[in-house]
């Protein structure tokens, strides 16, 4: 399947024209028909949580509470977030590690659904915080599985080579992708500490333990690869139900991926649920079962535009400097996702070869290297780099060299609405006070400290 751009290129240009650049621009049908792809195909056995840290903007997560979904936060911000458009506390689950004490008093106290403990450590502040609250509250416990498929999210970031694997388990169920032994995380409690970790979570009188989580994939589009590790995960719940605990939940967290090109396939969402069923048919326990997904949900409904103020050359090589930068979409690993672009209203040949850099003063600062732009490129151009709806704003750095924030905008029932206005350089005074300015200058000293000129 080739995958189109998600709006007309008129519709983005009516954006540009009315909100200049940069900018960020949301299609609210996609992100509703993917929503109902996701529904329709996995098992009626399933919750799906939108996953906030994907894309926190409010109408955003309005969007999905009024689907239906509930929440993954990771943040007491989050949770206020989570909270401020209408989604239930229990329909709440707060992943992630370095949970403070704050921040898990903060969700006990508005009776958030389930906490995901990532330690032994973690349950035993959550039991004296809940005990204090006098309530009781149901926990998951993350799992850093033993094996893991051999291109799993950590593993290709820390540079495991796949391939075979002569201590993989014979004991493990029979999978379409093979596992790999993984390494050290910091998420979770690894597999073979777990019957300790459990011990530790019923000796604690104020948690109930539900069940666990695993995840371990990110941006997966096969979905044969998806469906082994979450294979694994049943293999372990159903282990720990041999042993004698009680598992009726099972989160598997997220790693539905989304092509950044327009060759890759989709996600094959009606295979990936059919199969999944029949592995649960099988299966000698039922659970429920919770998904995390943020990028498969937004991404494809977000696209990034950006002007060229600059074209140069240096040393043979083409640069075209934005009015963009990394300050509003920062990908590390993921730079050659921003080949996934087109320059507005430039038909013909993409023939040369460029480098999109931004315009913070650090060569760090480089968007993407070796895409291929049209010869005749100029400066006024607007460039659109498609599937940003996904850690787009929310993961850029946002304060470098003080630049304004991007605007957001959306496109829904044929309209176009501004869903954040583009900042202002006081924004990044706000929440600052001048130190002491005795200490430089006591002719300068107010009586009110907060006095700024």
């Amino acid at each position: 399947m080739v995958n189109q751009p998600f709006l007309s290129a008129s519709e983005v240009s009516a954006a540009v024209a009315e909100y200049g650049t940069p900018l960020y621009l949301y299609d609210f049908h996609k992100m509703e028909s993917k929503y109902t792809q996701l529904q329709q195909h996995l098992p009626t056995n399933f919750t799906i949580l939108y996953t906030l840290k994907a894309n926190s903007n409010l109408s955003l997560c309005s969007k999905f509470a009024r689907l239906g979904a509930g929440a993954d936060i990771s943040s007491r911000g989050e949770l206020d977030t989570a909270l401020k458009v209408g989604i239930s506390p229990k329909q709440i689950t707060f992943t992630g590690p370095g949970k403070s004490n704050l921040e898990l008093k903060s969700a006990l106290q508005v009776g958030i659904g389930t906490i995901v403990l990532e330690s032994a450590n973690e349950a035993r502040r959550l039991n004296d915080l809940a005990e204090q609250e006098g309530i009781k509250q149901d926990v998951l416990i993350r799992i850093n599985p033993r094996y893991r498929t051999s291109q799993s999210c950590e593993i290709r970031e820390k540079g495991y080579q796949c391939g075979n694997n002569s201590n993989t388990d014979s004991s493990q169920p029979e999978l379409t992708i093979q596992l790999i032994a993984t390494s050290a995380s910091k998420f979770g409690v690894d597999e073979d500490r777990v019957p300790q970790a459990l011990q530790t979570i019923a000796n604690c009188a104020h948690l109930n333990l539900k069940g666990i989580h695993i995840f371990t994939e990110s941006n997966v589009l096969d979905y044969k690869q998806l469906l082994a590790s979450w294979e694994n995960t049943i293999a372990i719940a159903n282990q720990l139900n041999d042993r004698g605990y009680h598992i009726s939940v099972i989160d598997f967290g997220g790693g539905i991926g989304i092509p950044y090109n327009r060759v890759d396939p989709e996600f094959d969402t009606r295979a990936f649920g059919k199969e999944l069923q029949q592995i649960f048919d099988r299966n000698p326990y039922q659970y429920s079962c919770v998904v995390e997904i943020g990028r498969y949900l937004v991404g494809e409904a977000g696209c990034y535009l950006t002007e060229v103020i600059d074209i140069k050359e240096s040393q043979g090589q083409k640069f075209i400097i934005l009015d963009g930068g990394v300050h509003q979409l920062l990908r590390l690993s993921m730079k050659p996702a921003s080949k996934y672009m087109e320059v507005l209203g430039r038909g013909g040949r993409y023939s040369e070869k460029a480098t999109l850099g931004g315009k913070l003063p650090t060569p760090l600062d480089i968007m993407v290297e070796d895409v291929m732009v049209p010869a005749d490129i100029s400066i006024g151009d607007r460039l659109v780099i498609y599937n940003c709806g996904a850690y787009g704003f929310n993961h850029s750095l946002t304060n470098f060299a003080l630049h304004n924030y991007p605007a957001e905008v959306a496109y829904g029932n044929g309209k176009i609405h501004l869903i954040r206005e583009r900042g202002k350089i006081a924004d990044f005074f706000s929440n600052q006070t001048f130190p002491i300015r005795e200490m430089y200058n006591p002719e300068l000293a107010t009586s009110d400290p907060n006095e700024t000129r």
